[in-house]
C-alpha cells in the first residue's frame, strides 16, 4: 500500500503584534541584563576596596578562601536567579505595550481577545468585532516600544552600588602601586604562602634635612630607571623583608622602639633595589662637594690687639662653622701654649654663603704678637671641610702705653715662642728689678719680679712652670697698665658681641633696643676711661697699620641710632655692616691726648654743644617772632615753646657744670644766657607776651655766642703755649705745618688749630655768617626768591 505524504503548509508572516510582542521582550531582557550587571558590579566593587584596604594581607589562607568563596556564591546566586525566572512571558511583554499607550484602550492585549459568542456570529456581531478590532489595530500602531528602564534606584534605595564603587576607587589610591599585590593575595590560599613583607612594599629616599630636598617616593613608574639622591639620603623601606639591595646601600642599625617592619639604608654611591615582584630600582648618589673659604685680603692688626679679617664662604648647600686656625712657621721653636683657635661669624646671607669680615680678638692670647700662619676652615653639615690658603701673618697685640708693662709683654712672649730661651728671659728680669727705689717700683711688682725669676731657676724646667711664669709676667703687665681701662675694653666687646649674635639670629625689637643701650653705656665708659688715657704713641709704641681714628661720640652715637632704626626695617645686611663699622672705628679709636690734648678734646665736644645750642635758640626765636607777628600767638603755640626753652636751658646748665668741673672752667656769658633763657621760659607762660619772649631769646642768644667765642680763645692760648716746644723744629708738631695746621695727601685743614686757615675760630665764623644772612633778610628790595633763600639758610 502506497504510503501517502501530506504538504507542509508555508510558516505564516508574524503580525504586527507579535513584532512588538517581542522587541518588548528584550527590552525587559535588557532591563534584567543592567539590574544583574548593577548587582555583581557593585559586589566587585566592594571585593576590590576591601582588597585594596589590605583585608586580606593579615587574614589567614583558609579566612581568605573563605571570604573569596562568599563573594563567589553571592555572585552566582545572583546569576542563578535571573537564569531560573527564564526568558521574559508574551503576557509580561503585552503589558508593557500597554503601559505605553496613551489611548487607554490597551489594544496589545485587548487583540489577544476572542470573540465569546458562537462559532457563527450574527452578520451584525460580526461587523461590529470587526470594527472594535480595526480601531485597536490602529491604536496599536500608534505604540512606540520604550527603551529599557532598568529603575536600578527603586531595587537599591540606599545607593549601596555607588558607596562600594566609591570605597573601591578611594582604597585603589591608599593601595598606589600595591593594588595587584594585594588583590592577588586573596587567591593565595596556600598554608605557609607568602607573608604580608613579600606581598607589600613602601620605599622612599629621605634626603639630609640641610640640603632643603623632599622626599622621593619610589613608585611603578621608577621601575627601571636611575633616581639621583644627595648623598647620605635614607632609604627607608617598609614591609620590605623580601627585597633585595646591593651596591652602596650600608644598613642602619635598628634603634631600640623602632618599628621592626621597616628597615634602613644610606645610600653613598651607586646601589640598586629589587623589590619582591621583581621589579629592579637604581639610584645614584649626588656628591656633597666639601665648602670653600677664602681670605679676600690682607688682615689687618688693630690698635686694641684685634686683628680685622675679610673672607669668603661658598658651598653647595650651607656653611655651618667657620675658625682661624694659627700654627708656627716650619722650622720655628715649638711654642709653650697651643696656637689660638678663633670661631669666625658667617655672612648674612642664606646658607652662611658670601662675603664678610670679623674681629679677632687676640690681644690676651699668648701667641699675641708673634708670627704665625693662618689658616681658614669652613665646614657644613655633611661633615665636609673646606681650607683657605695659608697666610703667614704677624698677630696683633695690645698696645701697652706702660715701658714696663710692654717689657713684661716682650719677655713673655719671648718664653712662650722659644722655651729654651729662658736663660735671656731671666737677665730682663734681673735688669728689671735693679734699683727699685730709684726708678719708683711698688713693692708689689719688685716681689713679682722676683717670683717670675725664681719660676726660671733650676735645671729641670718643666713646660708647667714656664706656663706658669708667662701667665705671672702677662698678669704684671696688666696689673701695672692698669685694671680699669682693661675692663671698660672687655666690656665693650661683650656688648658689641652680645649684639653681633642677636643681630645674626633674628631677635625682636625689644632685645635688639637692650643690647643697643648696653653697647651705648660700656661705649660711653670706654670713651671716658679712653680720655684719661695719654696717648699710646708718645711712648713710642708703634701704632698698627692705618694708625688710630679720632671721631666725636656724637657721630658714634649716630651710628648706633641707624643701627636700631636699621634693624627695625627688617634690614639686618645693613645693621651688620654699621656693627662692622663701629668695631672697626672702636678698634682703631686712638687714646686720649697727652699734654695738653685733653683739654682740647673736652673744650671742642663744649664747643659743639655750644654750637649747636646757639642754631637752635636761634631757630625757637624765629618761631617765636613769627608766631607773634601772626596772631599774637596761640596758647598752643606758647606752651609748646616754653617746654622747648626750658630743654635747652638744662642743656645749657648741663654744659656749664661739666665746663666748672673742668680746669678750663665756664664763661661767664654762659651764666647770662641761662638767666635769659629762663626769662624767655617765663615769657612764654599762659598770660604772658611773646614779644618779650622773643627780646629774652635774643639776649640770651648773644650771651651763648659770647661765651663760645670765650672758650674758643682760652683753647687758642692754651694750644698756644703746649705747642711752643714743638715750633723751633722744621715743620712744626709732627703732622703740621709752621703754622699748625693738620698736614694730609688731601690738603685737609684743621678749623681748631692754633692759627685758623680763615683767620677766626668757627664759632665766631658762624656767628659772622648768620649776621650777614639776618641784615640781608631785613632789606625788603630783594627778590621773594632771595629771601626765602636767606630764610632757608638761616633755619639750616
Amino acid at each position: 500500500m502506497k504510503k501517502t505524504l501530506r504538504e507542509k503548509s508555508p510558516k505564516e508572516p508574524a503580525s504586527p503584534l507579535d513584532r512588538l510582542a517581542r522587541r518588548s521582550a528584550l527590552m525587559l531582557l535588557a532591563e534584567r541584563l543592567w539590574r544583574l550587571g548593577a548587582a555583581l558590579g557593585g559586589l566587585g566593587c566592594a571585593f576590590l576596596a576591601l582588597s585594596f584596604a589590605g583585608l586580606w594581607l593579615n587574614a589567614e589562607p583558609a579566612l581568605r578562601a573563605v571570604g573569596v568563596a562568599a563573594f563567589g556564591f553571592v555572585a552566582l546566586f545572583l546569576v542563578a536567579r535571573e537564569i531560573w525566572r527564564g526568558a521574559p512571558k508574551r503576557g509580561a511583554a503585552i503589558a508593557r505595550l500597554d503601559a505605553a499607550d496613551v489611548s487607554g484602550l490597551r489594544p496589545a492585549s485587548a487583540l489577544e481577545d476572542r470573540l465569546a459568542a458562537s462559532q457563527q456570529p450574527d452578520a451584525a456581531t460580526a461587523t461590529l468585532w470587526e470594527a472594535h478590532r480595526r480601531r485597536l489595530w490602529r491604536a496599536l500602531a500608534k505604540i512606540a516600544v520604550a527603551p529599557p528602564r532598568p529603575g536600578t534606584p527603586r531595587h537599591d534605595p540606599y545607593a549601596l552600588r555607588a558607596l562600594a564603587l566609591l570605597a573601591a576607587v578611594a582604597t585603589g589610591f591608599v593601595a598606589g602601586p600595591e593594588k595587584g599585590a594585594r588583590l592577588a593575595t586573596a587567591f593565595d590560599w596556600r598554608v605557609g604562602g607568602p607573608s604580608l613583607a613579600a606581598t607589600r612594599l613602601d620605599a622612599w629616599l629621605d634626603p639630609p634635612p640641610y640640603t632643603g630636598r623632599t622626599a622621593l617616593v619610589l613608585t611603578e613608574q621608577d621601575i627601571g630607571e636611575t633616581r639621583e639622591a644627595p648623598v647620605n639620603s635614607i632609604l627607608h623601606l617598609r614591609h620590605g623583608a623580601q627585597a633585595e639591595v646591593s651596591g652602596a646601600l650600608a644598613e642602619i642599625a635598628e634603634a631600640a622602639g623602632s618599628d621592626p617592619e621597616e628597615r634602613k639604608f644610606k645610600l653613598t654611591g651607586v646601589a640598586r633595589l629589587v623589590a619582591p615582584g621583581g621589579g629592579v630600582f637604581a639610584f645614584a648618589a649626588i656628591p656633597d662637594l666639601p665648602p670653600s673659604i677664602e681670605i679676600l685680603e690682607a688682615p689687618r692688626n688693630n690698635l686694641r690687639g684685634s686683628m680685622t679679617l675679610s673672607y669668603k664662604t661658598d658651598d653647595d648647600y650651607g656653611v655651618i662653622e667657620a675658625q682661624a686656625l694659627f700654627a708656627r712657621p716650619a722650622g720655628a721653636p715649638r711654642p709653650l701654649f697651643p696656637p689660638p683657635q678663633l670661631a669666625l661669624s658667617l655672612p648674612q646671607e642664606p646658607g652662611g654663603r658670601g662675603e664678610t669680615q670679623a674681629t679677632l680678638d687676640l690681644s690676651d692670647h699668648p701667641w699675641a704678637g708673634g708670627v704665625a700662619t693662618m689658616t681658614l676652615k669652613a665646614r657644613d653639615e655633611g661633615g665636609n671641610e673646606g681650607v683657605s690658603q695659608p697666610l703667614e701673618i704677624t698677630l696683633p697685640q695690645r698696645h701697652l702705653r706702660n715701658p714696663l708693662a710692654r717689657a713684661l709683654a716682650e719677655q713673655r712672649r719671648q718664653l712662650v715662642f722659644d722655651p729654651k730661651s729662658a736663660d735671656k728671659v731671666v737677665l730682663a728680669l734681673d735688669a728689671l728689678a735693679l734699683a727699685p727705689e730709684l726708678f719708683d717700683t711698688s713693692s708689689s711688682l719688685y716681689l713679682g719680679l722676683r717670683l717670675a725669676r725664681r719660676g726660671l731657676d733650676g735645671n729641670r724646667l718643666t713646660d708647667e712652670r714656664l706656663r706658669d711664669t708667662a701667665d705671672l709676667l702677662w698678669a704684671m703687665a696688666l696689673d701695672v697698665e692698669g685694671a680699669e681701662a682693661l675692663e671698660s675694653e672687655r666690656d665693650l666687646r661683650a656688648a658689641r658681641e652680645r649684639l653681633r649674635e642677636a643681630l645674626a639670629r633674628g631677635a625682636d625689637d625689644a632685645e635688639i633696643a637692650r643690647l643697643t643701650q648696653e653697647l651705648r653705656e660700656a661705649m660711653e665708659k670706654f670713651l671716658a676711661e679712653q680720655q684719661r688715657q695719654p696717648r699710646k704713641d708718645q711712648d713710642g709704641a708703634q701704632s698698627p697699620e692705618g694708625g688710630g681714628r679720632e671721631i666725636g661720640r656724637d657721630e658714634l652715637d649716630k651710628m648706633l641710632d641707624e643701627l636700631k632704626d636699621a634693624q627695625k626695617s627688617g634690614d639686618t645686611r645693613r645693621a651688620q655692616a654699621l656693627l662692622d663699622q663701629l668695631t672697626d672705628i672702636l678698634e682703631n679709636l686712638q687714646s686720649g691726648s697727652g699734654k695738653g690734648r685733653g683739654k682740647g678734646g673736652g673744650r671742642a665736644d663744649s664747643l659743639n654743644e655750644l654750637d649747636r645750642l646757639s642754631r637752635e635758640q636761634q631757630q625757637l626765636r624765629d618761631e617765636t617772632f613769627q608766631g607773634a607777628g601772626r596772631n599774637g600767638g596761640r596758647q598752643g603755640g606758647r606752651a609748646a615753646g616754653a617746654e622747648r626753652q626750658r630743654e635747652l636751658r638744662e642743656r645749657l646748665q648741663r654744659q656749664r657744670d661739666a665746663l666748672r668741673r673742668s680746669e678750663q672752667g665756664a664763661p661767664s656769658e654762659l651764666d647770662d644766657a641761662d638767666k635769659a633763657m629762663k626769662e624767655a621760659e617765663q615769657d612764654l607762660g599762659p598770660g604772658e607776651r611773646a614779644d618779650k619772649a622773643v627780646e629774652a631769646q635774643g639776649r640770651a642768644l648773644q650771651a651763648l655766642r659770647k661765651g663760645a667765642d670765650e672758650l674758643a680763645r682760652r683753647g687758642e692760648g692754651g694750644e698756644g703755649e703746649a705747642d711752643q716746644e714743638g715750633e723751633g723744629k722744621e715743620g712744626g708738631k709732627a703732622g703740621r705745618d709752621p703754622l699748625g695746621r693738620a698736614l694730609g695727601g688731601r690738603g685737609d685743614q684743621n678749623t681748631r688749630a692754633r692759627y685758623d686757615p680763615l683767620g677766626a675760630p668757627p664759632t665766631l665764623r658762624a656767628r659772622r655768617v648768620q649776621e650777614e644772612l639776618r641784615r640781608r633778610l631785613g632789606q625788603p628790595e630783594r627778590s621773594p626768591e632771595e629771601l626765602d633763600y636767606l630764610q632757608r639758610l638761616l633755619k639750616r
